[in-house]
């Protein structure tokens, strides 16, 4: 049997949360979602004790272990095809980053930087939201084929909006970032499927 850890789970959930938020704004223009905070906070949590302090609670979790349930259970489901499609274009970009030593520390000033402003003013949600995704632009972008977004075009064409997507795309790399220190294998959504399922029963158990 190809076992899942709990950790490699929480990474997973992260990873389809931040996808499962790129298509609510994508497709509704949904930026008001309970989710959405702690999910943009944790590009700031860089030495938290464990992973799900990354997130805050597990409640912060919720819609991620939803979205990725689904995604497993329906396999052809239009939605899950499109969180997979993006997970896939995270992976192959995290993975040209873990390459890049230069890239990583420019990223890891920033966002230093980011969290220092977030700290000391009252900034909002939206803005530094806007902060983040200039980050994801800037240096995630070049590494690879850009991530071609589906949605409704009178919300991708607007800059908020797209960018709180490359905010949330940014999340889903310190997601995938998680999964590489939890030994997170390549394979796993395909293999590990009936332990990430066990797993993600035994978490929904504490919301």
């Amino acid at each position: 049997m190809f076992k899942i850890t709990t950790n490699q789970t929480i990474a997973l959930a992260g990873l389809y949360q931040s996808l499962a938020l790129v298509q609510q704004v994508a497709w509704e223009g949904e930026t008001s979602h309970s989710c959405l905070l702690p999910t943009i906070e944790s590009l700031l949590k860089i030495n938290s004790d464990n992973f799900i302090d990354v997130y805050g609670s597990l409640n912060n979790l919720g819609l991620g272990l939803r979205a990725l349930k689904e995604t497993l259970e329906k396999r052809q489901d239009k939605r899950a095809i499109e969180r997979t499609r993006y997970a896939i274009n995270l992976m192959y970009l995290e993975n040209k980053l873990q390459t890049n030593s230069r890239t990583m520390s420019s990223i890891g000033g920033q966002i230093e930087r980011i969290d220092a402003q977030y700290d000391s003013t009252e900034i909002s949600l939206m803005e530094i939201a806007q902060d983040l995704g200039l980050i994801y632009r800037e240096n995630i972008s070049p590494l690879g084929p850009k991530i071609i977004i589906e949605g409704n075009p009178s919300y991708l064409k607007t800059e908020q909006h797209a960018g709180m997507i490359r905010a949330l795309l940014l999340a889903g790399i310190r997601a995938l970032t998680l999964w590489r220190q939890a030994d997170g294998r390549r394979w796993a959504l395909l293999f590990g499927r009936n332990s990430i399922l066990k797993n993600i029963a035994a978490l929904q158990k504490h919301i």
